[in-house]
C-alpha cells in the first residue's frame, strides 16, 4: 500500500543534513505519525517540506517518490509476490526468516541460527466448510428411526497408555488440589468429558468443520525491545521514535468510574501543550508508587528497571475538558490481560500498589487513579482507548483473535458435521454420549509414585510468529497484520519417562510450593474400557466418530494434563455394536438374559470409507483419500507415535528458552519438524 507523506530536512548539531518523514493518516489510532528518513535515502536540501508518496514493509521504508523521483532500498526486489518452490530446508527457512527480520537480505554472511521449536504445532485451517447432510432442525430426537434410515448402538472404547496420564480427582486436600487420579465411588475413570472433547476436536478437523472454539479477546504488547515489526508498530503508535525530540502520542490522563461506566478524565495541559513530563528518578530500587503532589500533580514511579532514568509526573485533572468514554469491550480486554503488572506478595489487597488500574480505582479515596492513554478507531468506527499505568504501557492489539479467523468459519446460520452429531446449543440436542472408561480389572501397581510435574513456562499467544501465518516475504506478521490463525493446535506424542534424562517430565519429587503442583498418573501399559452411545446417526456421520477413533497405525490419541511434558498419549482401540431398535423392543428375553439386539460389526472400514467420500466430495479436495490431503497428512504426522523413536526428537520438541525468542524465529510445520 502506497501512502502520503510529506518531508521535512533540517540540520543536527554536526551540520549534517537529516530527514523526517510525516505520515498522513497512517493509521485511526494515530494522525499524522512520522519516523526518520532510511539511511539509504539520499537527503537534499531541496527535499524539505516537499510532498511524497512511501511503500513499507515490515513498518520499514522501502520505497520512496519525490518530484518524480523513485528511491528505492537497494536489495529489493521487483517481483515479491512469486513463492519459491522446490523443498526447503529448515536451517534454509529460518535463515531467510532471519535475514528479513533484521534487514540482512543480500548479505554475503550465512550464519546458521536455531530455528523455533515447540512441544506442539499447527493443522491448518480448511478452506471450506462442509456443512452436515440433513437438517438437524427437521430431525425428532422422540423416537428411534429404523437402521436403514439412522443407526443407533454405541462404540466400546479400550484405551492403553503410552505414557503416563493424568486426569485430577476432586477435592480438596490441606488447602491443595487433590493429587488423586480421577476415581470416583473409589474406581479409577477417565472422564467421558475428556473423552467426548477430544473426539469432537479431531471429527471438526477432518470433517471439513467451522473453526468453534477460540477466546475471541483482545492480546496486548509492549514492543520497546522486539526485533520484529511489533517494534516498529508499538512506536509508531506511541511516540515518535526519535529520543531527542521525545513527542509522544499517549496522552495523561486520570481513570474514573461512575455508577458501572468507566471514563478517563484528560490532564491539564502546560504552555507547551504537554499532559506531563518526565522527572529524575529518585530512587533507582523504588517499586511501584502512585504518589498525589501539594500542587495536584501526580508523580507515577513504574519500578526499578536497568537503564531507566526517569520517572513520570503528571499534571492534575483538567475537570472542565469532556471526559473520555471507555467502552465496556476496551475494559474487558484490559481486565484479560494476563501478562499485567501485579504484585501478588501483599496479601492484603488495600495494600497493594500494582499495575492495575481497574483495582487501584477500586481502592481511590477520590475516584481517580492516574493513567496514560492513546485514542483510536476500530474498523467499525467505534471510539477506542487504550490506557495503563505508566508511560509506554502494554498497548492493545487493534484486532481481536477472532479477527483472524476467516469469517466463513464462524458462519453461524451454517451447521457442519461435528454440530450435527454433538448438538448446537439452544437449538438442538446431541446424538451421542460418552461414559466414563473404567480401569479394566485385573491390572495391579498400576499407580505413580506422587510428583511435581516441571513447570511449564512456554509461549502463549503473544508468540505471533507461531500462532499467524507467516507471509513468505514478509517477516513477522503480528496482530494487527491482515492473515489468519495457523489452526489447529495440537500437542506432540513425546516419550518423556527415562527420569535421568533432561527432558524427563517430573521434578522426581513432589514440591510443595506455589508454583509446583503434586500428581499421581497411571503408569504406561494401563487399560481402560469406555463406551461412546450414539443415536439416529447417519452412516456418514457415524464414520467421522469411527475415523478419528480408529486412527492409522502407530497413531495414538492425546488425553488428560501435561501434553506439553510428554503426558497423555493413549492408543484407543473401538470396537462397533449395532443395536436392532424393531427387534430390541418385540423380544424382552433370549437365552435367560435380556434380547438386547446388539451385534457387534466388522464395517468399521465402510463406515470411515463413507465418510470420508463425503467430505471429499463436498470439500472438492482432488486426492483419492481423506488422509492423502495435506490438512490431515498433517495431523497424520502429529498424532504419529513412531516419531517418539526419530533421533534427537526430545530436543526438537521441547520448549525453547526464552532467550531464544528474541529475533522471532516461525515455527515450521508438521512435516518440516520431522524432516
Amino acid at each position: 500500500m502506497v501512502e502520503k507523506a510529506i518531508l521535512a530536512v533540517q540540520k543536527n548539531k554536526e551540520g549534517k543534513l537529516r530527514m523526517r518523514v510525516t505520515f498522513e493518516n497512517k493509521n485511526k489510532r494515530q494522525k499524522g505519525s512520522g519516523m526518520p528518513a532510511p539511511p539509504w535515502c539520499e537527503v537534499k536540501q531541496e527535499f524539505d517540506n516537499k510532498p511524497c508518496e512511501v511503500k513499507r514493509e515490515q513498518g520499514q521504508i522501502v520505497e520512496m517518490i519525490v518530484d518524480g523521483e523513485k528511491l528505492t532500498k537497494p536489495g529489493i526486489a521487483k517481483n515479491k509476490s512469486s513463492k519459491p518452490t522446490g523443498a526447503t530446508s529448515r536451517a534454509q527457512t529460518s535463515q531467510r526468516q532471519h535475514q528479513r527480520s533484521t534487514g540482512q537480505s543480500g548479505s554475503k554472511k550465512n550464519t546458521p541460527i536455531e530455528v523455533a521449536k515447540a512441544p506442539y504445532n499447527f493443522i491448518p485451517l480448511n478452506k471450506t466448510v462442509v456443512t452436515a447432510k440433513e437438517d438437524l432442525t427437521e430431525t425428532y430426537f422422540d423416537r428411534y428411526y429404523s437402521n436403514d434410515e439412522n443407526l443407533t448402538g454405541y462404540i466400546e472404547l479400550q484405551l492403553e497408555t503410552r505414557t503416563p496420564l493424568y486426569t485430577r480427582g476432586t477435592g480438596i486436600t490441606d488447602d491443595k488440589k487433590n493429587p488423586d487420579f480421577f476415581s470416583p465411588g473409589g474406581k479409577l475413570k477417565i472422564p467421558g468429558s475428556s473423552i467426548r472433547g477430544m473426539t469432537r476436536f479431531l471429527v471438526e478437523i477432518v470433517s471439513w468443520g467451522k473453526f468453534s472454539f477460540f477466546s475471541n479477546k483482545t492480546l496486548y504488547y509492549r514492543g520497546l525491545a522486539d526485533t520484529s515489526s511489533l517494534r516498529n508498530e508499538y512506536q509508531q503508535n506511541m511516540s515518535s521514535g526519535d529520543k531527542k525530540t521525545k513527542q509522544y502520542h499517549f496522552k495523561a490522563g486520570y481513570l474514573t468510574k461512575e455508577g458501572f461506566k468507566y471514563y478517563i478524565i484528560p490532564a491539564k495541559t502546560d504552555n507547551k501543550d504537554k499532559t506531563f513530563i518526565q522527572v529524575k528518578q529518585r530512587n533507582k530500587n523504588e517499586k511501584f508508587v502512585i504518589e498525589k503532589q501539594k500542587d495536584g500533580k501526580y508523580l507515577v514511579i513504574s519500578g526499578s528497571m536497568p537503564g531507566k532514568e526517569q520517572d513520570w509526573l503528571l499534571n492534575s485533572p483538567d475537570y472542565k475538558k469532556p471526559r473520555i468514554s471507555v467502552l465496556d469491550q476496551d475494559i474487558n480486554a484490559y481486565e484479560q490481560d494476563e501478562n499485567r503488572y501485579w504484585d501478588k506478595k501483599e496479601k492484603d489487597d488495600t495494600k497493594k500498589k500494582d499495575g492495575n488500574l481497574l483495582r487501584q480505582l477500586e481502592i481511590s479515596e477520590e475516584n481517580i487513579v492516574p493513567c496514560f492513554y492513546v485514542c483510536w478507531q476500530d474498523a467499525e468506527g467505534k471510539d477506542r482507548v487504550s490506557f495503563g499505568h505508566t508511560g509506554y504501557f502494554r498497548l492493545a492489539y487493534q484486532k481481536t483473535i477472532g479477527e483472524h479467523v476467516p469469517e466463513k468459519l464462524k458462519d453461524d446460520e451454517k451447521i457442519d458435521m461435528a454440530e450435527a452429531i454433538f448438538g448446537k446449543e439452544t437449538k438442538f440436542a446431541s446424538r451421542v454420549f460418552f461414559e466414563d472408561a473404567e480401569l479394566i480389572s485385573g491390572q495391579s501397581d498400576i499407580l505413580m509414585k506422587e510428583e511435581s510435574p516441571k513447570i511449564l513456562s512456554g509461549p502463549k499467544p503473544t508468540t505471533f510468529q507461531h500462532y499467524l501465518e507467516q507471509k513468505e516475504v514478509k517477516y513477522v506478521e503480528h496482530w494487527n497484520s491482515e492473515v489468519d490463525i495457523r489452526g489447529y493446535k495440537l500437542y506432540w506424542h513425546r516419550d518423556t519417562s527415562n527420569q535421568n534424562s533432561q527432558y524427563y517430565w517430573g521434578e522426581n519429587e513432589a514440591k510443595n510450593t506455589n508454583q509446583h503442583t503434586v500428581i499421581q498418573p497411571v503408569k504406561p501399559g494401563t487399560k481402560f474400557k469406555g463406551r461412546l452411545r450414539f443415536e439416529n446417526l447417519l452412516p456418514e456421520e457415524l464414520g467421522a466418530l469411527l475415523f478419528v477413533l480408529d486412527l492409522p497405525a502407530e497413531c495414538c490419541h492425546k488425553l488428560g494434563m501435561g501434553k506439553p511434558l510428554g503426558l497423555g498419549s493413549v492408543k484407543v482401540t473401538p470396537t462397533l455394536i449395532i443395536s436392532n431398535r424393531k427387534q430390541r423392543y418385540q423380544k424382552l428375553f433370549s437365552d435367560n438374559t435380556w434380547a438386547l439386539a446388539e451385534d457387534e460389526t466388522g464395517e468399521i472400514d465402510n463406515y470411515k470409507k463413507q465418510f470420508a467420500g463425503y467430505v471429499l466430495s463436498q470439500s472438492r479436495e482432488n486426492v483419492s483419500e481423506l488422509w492423502a490431503t495435506p490438512r490431515l497428512k498433517a495431523l497424520k504426522t502429529m498424532l504419529d507415535w513412531s516419531n517418539t523413536k526419530k533421533q534427537n526428537w526430545l530436543e526438537e520438541t521441547r520448549y525453547m528458552e526464552l532467550g531464544k525468542f528474541k529475533n522471532r524465529p516461525v515455527l515450521p510445520e508438521p512435516q518440516q519438524v520431522i524432516k
